[in-house]
């Protein structure tokens, strides 16, 4: 019998550039497994850019459709189901990834809002993925119809109740998770993946599955994900050495880690080792991409040791108030080892990051403000100001915890998250938190502010020489840039004029709801503006751009009448 043909994709938008830039290792993990599963009875093929899956479709429409589903590319996947029903009615279309509830009434709304999706699986893929590629197999060979039962880690509406007054939502009991990672083959070796070194993507490496910690802005907070489950050293060395090469011969010389937590297990300085070696032997990678972890702080500083400047220590802070931090379950994270191993890597002089958070539930604008100036006071060499988006598989999009913190969202396009696609304009968005119990929309927009003038003024040291000198004078970092901020209104226009036009924009870029945001720019005449850039973009790094490029000199002005009113004060 014909092998069933099995598509399945991580796609991107592609309009302005890239907005997911890693090789698609996520659906090369599903598809390796499922390949191992059904052998000779599927064909399978990967994508990862939107037209080439378009084409594909229309030429040669496959019997299985799988999609990722993340926040930056969920309306784009339903889209192209879309077009694959259209093209082949039969076509079993599957969503996997973050991007879906928990809570069942939500879960149910979600799913009857993605008509095209047949199946969304929750929780890891490969064994719900494969399972459906077996039904429809066995429903082709005379079995029972695909979605007459439930599948262990699928949800879906059920058929004949979809367009009835009351839909009915069939879930699966969450799947089990794979102890033995090495279970699954690996898409670089069997070169499932090699399409897709192509200059353009960055190779994506994941050692290790799970996070320890419970934090309610992450999916991996979720208990499932709790315990730890790992690929071998010897795979992933394996791995390195095939991916190095083939990299650097295209021109792409750094590499993405998606493990939540590296360098907090023993094993990652094995991993080290091997960076370093392939770095010494062919010069790759020059850099790697990782999110460090929170604890043990010897393991992260021994990391850091091998892996040199080849690598920058995120440490995901979040906050550094611990009411916050229990409010968000992430209080079992140490603030010691933040600030001793980012003590560490500053007397080395190497790159340090802190990330926080605005909106957090119990965060004030004044505790906020705190931990801004705690962490530029550590020696960062930058300090990320995010706003908390409320996304789907996290606590946020739970009725009962938004409500026990009063979080209010308004919506906004993801940066560059837009296209045309077969003729229709596809656009993802996000739900922004914008106050809640203990932050009001004005305290979020003055944040967001802040945000911009630590990106202008501090962030990888545009004006580290002035920093320098103020603190051998005992005046504080955070101090001077903060100060320059509350007292904008006293900078040169042009700065000023640049802080008015991104709070604006700030405020602007906020909807009511998803509908009247797609409804404005799917006008021609405001599509224009994504195009050109006018909006749609990220406004932080645009502005910082513009500050540095325009007004770096009006900025150097203003911080260096902080300096001098700050040393008249130290003064008297």
């Amino acid at each position: 019998m014909t092998p069933l043909k099995v598509y399945l994709a991580d796609l991107t938008h592609d309009t302005i550039l890239l907005v997911s830039d890693t090789i698609p290792i996520n659906v090369g993990f599903i598809g390796a497994y499922t390949k191992k599963i059904h052998g000779k009875d599927i064909e399978l093929k990967l994508f990862k850019y939107p037209q080439d899956l378009i084409t594909a479709i229309k030429n040669n429409p496959p019997d299985v459709l799988g999609l990722s589903n993340y926040s930056w590319n969920t309306k784009l996947a339903e889209h192209i189901a879309g077009i694959a029903k259209i093209v082949h009615p039969e076509t079993v279309t599957v969503l996997g990834g973050t991007d879906f509830p928990h809570d069942f009434e939500v879960q149910k709304e979600y799913i009857l809002k993605r008509p095209n999706s047949d199946v969304i699986i929750e929780g890891e893929g490969e064994i719900p993925f494969a399972d459906v590629v077996g039904r429809v197999l066995a429903a082709r060979d005379g079995g029972t119809p695909l979605l007459s039962s439930e599948i262990p880690g699928c949800c879906y509406i059920e058929p004949s109740t979809r367009k009835s007054a009351k839909p009915e939502l069939v879930r699966g009991a969450m799947p089990k998770r794979l102890k033995e990672l090495d279970d699954i083959p690996s898409p670089y070796l069997s070169g499932l993946l090699d399409p897709f070194f192509d200059g353009q993507l960055r190779p994506f490496l994941e050692t290790n599955r799970g996070c320890p910690f419970l934090c309610s802005f992450c999916h991996t907070g979720n208990t499932y994900y709790n315990k730890i489950n790992m690929f071998s050293v010897e795979r992933i060395t394996a791995e390195l050495e095939y991916i190095g090469p083939k990299s650097h011969a295209n021109g792409v010389d750094n590499i993405h880690i998606a493990d939540t937590n590296f360098g907090m297990y023993k094993r990652d300085a094995e991993i080290c080792q091997v960076f370093d070696k392939l770095s010494r032997d062919i010069g790759w990678p020059k850099h790697v991409i990782a999110t460090t972890g929170k604890n043990l702080k010897e393991r992260i500083i021994d990391v850091t040791n091998i892996m040199g400047d080849k690598m920058s220590v995120l440490m995901s802070v979040q906050s550094m108030n611990k009411d916050v931090l229990a409010n968000i379950e992430r209080d079992n994270i140490k603030l010691d080892t933040y600030k001793e191993v980012n003590d560490y890597i500053t007397e080395a002089g190497r790159v340090s990051s802190a990330e926080l958070i605005i909106g957090l539930p119990g965060e004030t604008r004044k505790t906020f403000i705190s931990g801004v100036k705690e962490v530029i006071d550590s020696g960062v060499t930058a300090a990320t100001l995010y706003t908390l988006i409320m996304l789907h598989g996290t606590r946020f999009q739970t009725p009962t915890y938004r409500k026990e913190f009063d979080m209010k969202g308004m919506f906004r396009l993801i940066p560059l998250d837009f296209g045309v696609y077969d003729g229709v304009k596809i656009f993802d968005t996000e739900e922004a938190c914008i106050s809640n119990k203990d932050m009001s929309l004005d305290d979020y927009i003055w944040l967001r502010g802040l945000a911009l003038a630590v990106e202008a003024l501090y962030n990888y040291g545009p004006n580290r020489s002035v920093f320098e000198h103020s603190r051998n004078a005992g005046i504080k970092a955070a101090d001077l840039v903060i100060s320059a901020y509350e007292r904008i209104t006293e900078a040169p226009e042009i700065v000023q004029e640049l802080m008015k036009g991104y709070l604006k924009e700030t405020r602007d870029e906020l909807w009511d709801s998803e509908e009247k945001m797609v409804d404005f720019f799917s006008k021609d005449e405001n599509y224009q503006q994504l195009l050109s850039g006018e909006a749609g973009g990220n406004k932080v790094y645009r502005y910082r751009a513009l500050s540095l490029t325009t007004a770096a000199a009006a900025w150097l002005d203003h911080l260096a009448a902080m300096v001098q009113d700050a040393a008249k004060t130290s003064i008297t």
